[in-house]
């Protein structure tokens, strides 16, 4: 599964960009499709590209969309442990 990320520029240089995650990470990406991105300006990319120019409220509706998944996903986990503890053992286990 593709995960395409929002990010903020901080520099570009010729057909390169430094961008910064949420967290503060910063990493180099290639600027090849989207050549005219400038700083300040917030991308998705994936995979080391830049694939598209974003406005700011649409990287934050993203990240505020992935933070949602990430609860649910969380809540799933913590369910099927919940019900794991419940049934004291292993689904399937004593089936022949």
């Amino acid at each position: 599964m593709c995960l395409v990320l929002p990010a903020r520029v901080l520099a570009v240089a010729g057909q390169s960009a430094e961008i910064e995650l949420t967290g503060g990470t910063r990493v180099s990406v290639d600027t090849t499709l989207c050549p005219d991105v400038a700083v300040d300006q917030y991308v998705l990319f994936d995979r080391g590209m830049v694939l598209e120019v974003i406005s700011a409220e649409e990287a934050a509706a993203i990240l505020e969309m992935y933070e949602q998944i990430g609860q649910l996903l969380a809540d799933a986990d913590g369910a099927a442990v919940s019900e794991f503890m419940l049934l004291g053992s292993p689904v399937g286990a004593g089936a022949p």
